[in-house]
């Protein structure tokens, strides 16, 4: 399966199973080391279900906005 098959295949997944729009799940994923990871070694990331990547391609979203969050939070205090 092609690279760009699979991430087509993530994008659909993530939205369709949350409520997030596409243009959204698209940006995300573009950015998330998942498109690192697919580019490096499509083999290794094809031996994980799509319901794997969107968890990790999720969390780590998440991690990053709570880290953005934090740094405001602290810009704000000084």
């Amino acid at each position: 399966m092609s690279n760009h098959i699979f991430a087509e295949m993530l994008i659909q997944y993530i939205t369709d199973a949350t409520p997030l729009e596409e243009s959204l799940v698209r940006l995300i994923v573009s950015h998330s080391s998942f498109a690192e990871m697919l580019k490096e070694d499509e083999v290794f990331v094809g031996h994980y279900p799509l319901e794997y990547w969107a968890q990790q391609v999720l969390e780590e979203t998440v991690q990053r906005m709570q880290s953005a969050l934090d740094a405001l939070e602290k810009k704000s205090k000084e």
